[in-house]
């Protein structure tokens, strides 16, 4: 199990579009979609709509793998993405930083590896305001947060991604694509 994690405004959708498309022939690689308390067609990522009523009860009855609340909104991974784990799959999918460790505990530490995105304070501000999903208020709060929450360890491999969008991409692929046992030791 691969989680991308990252601030609000580094590219992880981005990037994970990309490689979902370039990934595409490869059946050893899965990106499911997250359930998302977001209306369908909403900017943004291609999810699953849940309403926000029905999330808690989903969440209660193990609808989902992992799941966690951010920015006013519940997210989760579908529970059947175990399923593709267990089949020796690699499942590539967007987490909140929260939700780590209950995947290590879910599938085994050896199991899980973490793509952490980084870019630049400066970068980020920029790709937050270009988005305009953000007051200026919400901006410097997530750039906050982002300073404020690292994640480090044997499972995490870092890809900065402030330079151009390919070197992004590639840098994010090659992350995904590496044996567990260099991603161990990245």
């Amino acid at each position: 199990m691969v989680l991308v994690v990252g601030p609000s405004g580094v590219g992880k959708d981005t990037l994970l579009d990309a490689a979902r498309e370039r990934l595409a022939q490869d059946k050893h690689f899965c990106f499911p979609r997250r359930c998302i308390t977001r209306p369908a067609g909403s900017v943004g990522e291609t999810h699953i709509p849940v309403r926000p009523e029905d999330f808690g009860q989903m969440a209660r009855q193990g609808a989902f793998l992992l799941s966690w609340m951010a920015h006013d909104l519940g997210y989760g991974i579908p529970r059947h993405v175990l399923g593709e784990v267990e089949a020796g799959k690699t499942v590539i999918v967007n987490v909140s930083r929260s939700v780590i460790s209950d995947a290590c505990a879910l599938v085994g530490q050896k199991n899980v590896r973490v793509i952490s995105i980084r870019a630049s304070s400066e970068a980020l501000r920029k790709r937050l305001k270009a988005r305009g999903r953000e007051d200026a208020l919400d901006i410097e709060r997530r750039l906050a947060r982002a300073s404020a929450y690292q994640v480090d360890g044997d499972h995490v491999v870092h890809v900065d991604n402030d330079t151009d969008l390919e070197t992004g991409i590639a840098r994010f692929i090659h992350a995904i694509e590496m044996p567990q046992s260099i991603a161990n030791r990245a």
